[in-house]
């Protein structure tokens, strides 16, 4: 938000210049449309007096740590003793100010160290008592396990028996339960364990006295409703709820609840992908529509499937009945009509149709809120698209998007308001002044063109810009959307381009240089370029992920602005190719080569090999860069050999997907200025999330107590 949008430097500066003499005001400047060195004196005092006005007017919400600016933090936390982590981004802060009392009154039990976890991180935290999944020797002195007059649900609730296995307190375990085997030396697990001396650290050292396993979820599962799934080519009774055709892992839905209605969570609560046992023994829990009301609250279900029958019009919920489960995730089950197989991210449906539509709701599981996603895409302080009335609203998928863009020359706003599948390619003219495409806030529509038959030519989507005799020239605006398989090209002249939580689909090349796969229905899964034929002054890229950039024949583009954003290009292609452009980079991954004129860089990792023309301008700071590379001055920075494994996974479409090794080393994991993690990751702070959890449990553990920290995700 601008500094003036209270009007308040203007209203002052009015003030006092109608305060001054007329004889001095006259005389300050010979012509009535410019502004002399007195006026401009006095706007410069207005503004200054606007300040002190808005500080006033903040004094109020200052006294409160739910309303107070950022820096009256550390003041509040003085007055409660509250032992502030430096560094903590200022939401972790604030709830660590808000609650301080509150902890302090539960200090020591496992509920009240989860809440101060979740709430300093945002993270999904469990605790368990290690200790407690000893195997020992029962005595007298213990509650009894058995006995005709206790049920066995009785004795779950107590703690005496595992809820899947049945296996006894202490005792040996009960391995006929394949959903309960599967969840041993997790936070789920029912089984009981011989003492370990060792050190507890990551998979070692779990079970001792002095052991408090603290299990972290750090991925996020991101919602996405009413999505268009791909038909199998291969199998028609087949589909795949990921609109590209790639086969992902489910996620459920974040679902722990703390504080005061907090009771032990189940398994299906946490962001995690689903697996096939789990779907089977909590599906009623998992399946249902998204955002249903459940009495007075909402609950977001992880996944459903509509069906629209082919004489109907809207599409309905294919409704689980646990009499009749038609509905399964269970593959023993005889014919069922719908099968959902989650590890795969597909169902199938029985006997399906040719007409037959449908559309499915599913999470999806990332690490940071980077790219088109069902995500709230807003920024605090910041505004998302245009302010003018929207020249369209598109929301039926397939071709409606092309027809109602036209050939052009278009301005002001297209709004997209669902996550379809839109299929028809498009040249459209920009005009002079601003034009915006952008999709509904928690919406991610695909731009995925069919398959198309053996020779026939590629179909792009091209953004034409042009320029009046004035010097007005175009600018493009991209928010939201997720282009898959062919390229964006930008023709004509731009004066500026913004990409903003857009996803353009790297692809998923394999490393040897061989055929791509496909998806379901056939489609190669090949990047998507970003090609400049047309002259651009200025391309902006914002939370996005990117297939490679590169400019072609005549094109130019003056100046990138990459943030927060993620690059990757294939084996044997530059992720970025660009001789005559100054490139700034900012918390970004480039997963590829690179060749630039000039280079900025802070706080990235550059994986492979970068080529920089002009090293007299520009520099590398806090950044990882690889061995070979050509450039300018560095500053912090630390060197490793090119594509070094330093992350879980380079395949886009997978959960881990660019999220560092846990044995990165540290360098690169906590090398950022503020000791963070390089690299488009960055913003998550995991490094001083984790710091914060060390320095929070020495101050509310028991004493005797020590933690055993476990990333699940």
């Amino acid at each position: 938000m601008s500094h003036d949008a209270d009007r308040y430097e203007a209203y002052y500066a009015q003030k006092l210049w109608q305060l001054l003499p007329e004889l001095y005001r006259a005389e300050d400047s010979p012509e009535l449309d410019r502004k002399g060195p007195l006026r401009e004196l006095v706007e410069r005092i207005g503004a200054q007096a606007a300040i002190v006005r808005r500080s006033i007017d903040r004094l109020w919400e200052d006294q409160s740590i739910e309303t107070c600016d950022d820096w009256v933090i550390a003041y509040m936390a003085d007055l409660l003793a509250t032992n502030l982590v430096p560094g903590l981004d200022a939401r972790g802060q604030r709830r660590d100010v808000a609650k301080t009392i509150y902890y302090r009154r539960r200090k020591g039990t496992v509920p009240q160290l989860e809440e101060l976890a979740a709430d300093l991180t945002g993270w999904d935290v469990r605790g368990v008592e290690l200790f407690r999944r000893l195997g020992r020797t029962r005595h007298r002195l213990d509650p009894e396990v058995g006995g005709p007059h206790m049920e066995p649900a009785l004795r779950v609730a107590q703690g005496l028996s595992g809820q899947l296995t049945r296996t006894a307190i202490g005792g040996t375990a009960d391995l006929r339960s394949h959903s309960g085997a599967r969840l041993a030396h997790t936070a789920f697990d029912e089984f009981f364990h011989t003492a370990e001396v060792r050190r507890g650290q990551g998979q070692t050292g779990w079970y001792g006295i002095p052991r408090l396993g603290v299990f972290l979820w750090r991925l996020q599962s991101v919602p996405l409703e009413g999505v268009t799934p791909v038909r199998d080519a291969t199998c028609e009774n087949q589909f795949t709820f990921d609109p590209t055709g790639r086969d992902i892992p489910l996620f459920a839905a974040s679902a722990r609840v703390y504080g005061d209605q907090a009771s032990p969570p189940a398994e299906h609560q946490f962001p995690a992908p689903i697996s096939g046992p789990l779907l089977q023994t909590a599906f009623a829990e998992l399946y249902a529509a998204a955002s249903t009301l459940e009495a007075g609250a909402v609950v977001d279900h992880s996944l459903g499937i509509y069906r629209r029958a082919p004489t109907g019009f809207e599409h309905q919920l294919v409704e689980y009945d646990p009499a009749n489960p038609q509905l399964t995730a269970d593959p023993r089950r005889p014919k069922p009509d719908y099968l959902l197989l989650p590890e795969r991210g597909r169902f199938l449906r029985r006997n399906a149709e040719a007409t037959e539509d449908f559309r499915v709701n599913y999470h999806a599981g990332f690490s940071s809120g980077i790219g088109a996603g069902g995500y709230d895409r807003r920024q605090p302080g910041k505004l998302t698209g245009a302010l003018d009335e929207p020249l369209g609203l598109v929301s039926a998928g397939g071709d409606t998007l092309a027809l109602a863009l036209g050939t052009g020359p278009l301005s002001g706003t297209v709004l997209i308001g669902d996550s379809l599948t839109y299929t028809s390619g498009f040249d459209v003219g920009v005009g002079p002044g601003p034009f915006t495409l952008r999709a509904e806030n928690h919406q991610r529509p695909v731009l995925r063109q069919q398959q198309r038959p053996p020779g026939a030519p590629a179909s792009d989507w091209t953004f034409t810009g042009s320029t009046t005799p004035e010097g007005a020239e175009s600018e493009l605006f991209l928010d939201g959307l997720f282009f898959c398989g062919d390229d964006v090209v930008l023709t004509g002249t731009f004066g500026r381009v913004v990409l903003t939580t857009c996803t353009l689909d790297p692809g998923n090349p394999p490393d040897d240089g061989s055929e791509p796969p496909r998806a379901a229905d056939g489609k190669p899964l090949v990047p998507c370029r970003l090609r400049i034929r047309g002259q651009v002054r200025e391309l902006e890229v914002d939370r996005c992920i990117l297939g490679p950039i590169r400019t072609e024949g005549t094109g130019t583009l003056e100046r990138l602005t990459l943030v927060d954003s993620i690059l990757q290009a294939p084996p044997g292609e530059p992720a970025l190719n660009l001789s005559g452009t100054d490139v700034r980079m900012t918390r970004c991954t480039l997963l590829g080569r690179a060749s630039v004129h000039r280079f900025d860089a802070d706080t990235c990792i550059l994986h492979d090999v970068v080529t920089v023309m002009d090293n007299q301008h520009g520099c590398v700071r806090f950044s990882a860069w690889a061995t070979g590379s050509t450039l300018p001055r560095r500053y912090e920075s630390v060197e490793f050999a090119p594509r070094r494994s330093l992350f879980a996974s380079r395949a886009f479409g997978r959960p881990d997907y660019a999220q560092l090794l846990l044995t990165a080393p540290t360098s690169v994991s906590e090398g950022a200025e503020d000791g963070s993690e390089m690299g488009a990751f960055c913003r998550e702070k995991y490094a001083l999330k984790a710091r914060a959890l060390r320095i929070k449990f020495d101050e509310y553990m028991p004493i005797g107590l020590s933690p055993v920290w476990v990333y699940v995700t």
